[in-house]
């Protein structure tokens, strides 16, 4: 795409927009006129600062349109934290905005279409991949029950009240990953939220009727009281002994004691502190408060692959015809097999871990289809090479197991040999080959004590770097 084939809608909010009439814009006016616009456009300027609900409107219906999410926002005036977390800045100029619009779209064009329109997974993917040094801004919002929010997330999201949520599910799928620690708050251990009172009370009979003193301790009879009880018309004299007190420090002095208490009339140093939860009002202490840090978050290599390619779980799947076994059932059976062989030592078996380091890094290079072609010749070329007797199974999206019953360490060597050469034999079109990384578990050979299922994959898990 080049600067002249941009299509710009400016949504105008001003009488007299900021930018000058330019034939490479489009100007509507009504939010009517906006949605109409959203699927054609390549980019959108909101023009003007007033009224401020309009533009949150307008920012809000782009973002959370399929077609247009991923799109260049960009406004003329700077807005409120709640629209400038949806937009990309402020522009001066209509250079400035086709410069800044360029950047962004040509990062889109990589992205795969059909899957952005599958999902909003993978909407927020493809707009975090065209905005590489960009990350999803907590907004601080004090009336909101977590007093932070993430209006891009809830915008691109199905839910908007779900957004945090949803990006947190993300995170855990490995496309995303914190970024930088913006704030650590405490919520409720009730109701989670954040609107807490934090409260000094009587640490004897947790009385909130306590008032701050100043004592006098008398050198004399060693007594101690409140100013008030040692004056007497224009001096001080201790209540006890009746000692006239006329110097700080020769005849008494204020000791540390500096609260009261009005309903137990107990005095101490400092109050105890509890916290008082607005929204359900429990009473917890400061150490059952839970502690949430706030972060940013921005997207992983995984989260780049999968908006160029898509998910990678439907490549890695054309393995799934292996003889495929559920990882439970697969782990059963090298229970039972282990079981077998401690019992009939001379009935041995083997497993074979596979991962293809660099499938993702391929599929970048390749695009979706060539790399879904890749996989299926990948899963045909293994299933020449495995016995019928053979069974396979996934433990994670990219680790390919197979079990080998009756099948020693000379055996499992020798398919593992064959598994490696597919590095030279498999033509990928472009300049490098495909990196196979294999582990071998055999009995009697690699067997230890205490292994079961579980210890012995976790065991190849880390020779294959993968865990």
């Amino acid at each position: 795409m080049t600067e002249r084939d941009i299509k710009f809608v400016r949504f105008t909010l001003a009488e007299t927009p900021c930018l000058n009439r330019y034939d490479t814009l489009r100007d509507v006016s009504s939010l009517e006129e906006l949605g109409k616009t959203l699927e054609e456009a390549d980019a959108f300027i909101i023009d003007g600062a007033e009224p401020v609900e309009m533009a949150l409107k307008a920012s809000c219906m782009i973002r959370s349109n399929p077609s247009s999410c991923a799109k260049p926002l960009f406004t003329t005036s700077p807005l409120p934290a709640r629209i400038s977390a949806l937009c990309d800045g402020t522009v001066s100029s209509i250079d400035e905005v086709t410069m800044k619009a360029l950047q962004i779209l040509n990062r889109l064009n990589e992205v795969n279409q059909e899957a952005q329109k599958e999902s909003p997974d993978f909407r927020l993917l493809a707009y975090l991949y065209a905005r590489p040094n960009t990350e999803i801004e907590p907004l601080l919002e004090p009336f909101t029950p977590n007093a932070y929010t993430y209006p891009l997330a809830s915008c691109l999201s199905d839910d908007p009240s779900m957004g945090e949520e949803w990006i947190m599910f993300l995170k855990q799928k490995g496309l995303l990953e914190f970024g930088e620690l913006k704030d650590r708050i405490r919520l409720c251990p009730r109701c989670k939220t954040s609107h807490l009172n934090y409260i000094d009370i009587c640490p004897n009979c947790r009385s909130i009727d306590i008032v701050k003193k100043e004592f006098i301790h008398c050198f004399t009879c060693g007594r101690v009281g409140p100013v008030e009880d040692f004056l007497l018309e224009d001096h001080l004299r201790c209540p006890f002994c009746h000692t006239r007190l006329r110097h700080l420090g020769e005849d008494y002095d204020h000791p540390a004691e500096s609260y009261s208490c009005n309903d137990c009339g107990h005095r101490f140093i400092d109050p105890e502190v509890v916290v008082d939860c607005f929204n359900c009002r429990t009473r917890s202490e400061t150490d059952e408060l839970v502690v949430k840090n706030i972060y940013g978050f921005r997207i992983t290599d995984k989260g780049r692959t999968s908006a160029r390619v898509g998910t990678m779980e439907e490549i890695y799947s054309l393995f799934d015809h292996l003889n495929y076994m559920t990882p439970q059932h697969f782990s059963k059976l090298i229970d039972w097999l282990l079981e077998l062989h401690r019992r009939y030592p001379e009935d041995n078996f083997s497993i074979v871990g596979i991962y293809i380091a660099n499938l993702p890094e391929v599929s970048l290079k390749i695009g979706r289809e060539k790399t879904l072609a890749l996989a299926n010749e990948i899963a045909r070329r293994l299933r020449q090479l495995i016995r019928g007797t053979d069974v396979s199974t996934r433990t994670s999206v990219n680790n390919l197991w197979l079990l080998l019953p009756k099948t020693d360490k000379r055996g499992a060597k020798i398919l593992s040999e064959r598994i490696k050469n597919l590095e030279s034999l498999i033509e990928i079109n472009y300049e490098g080959t495909l990196e196979f990384r294999v582990a071998l578990f055999s009995t009697p050979d690699d067997l230890m004590d205490g292994d079961d299922a579980g210890r012995i994959l976790s065991r190849l898990s880390g020779v294959l770097g993968n865990d």
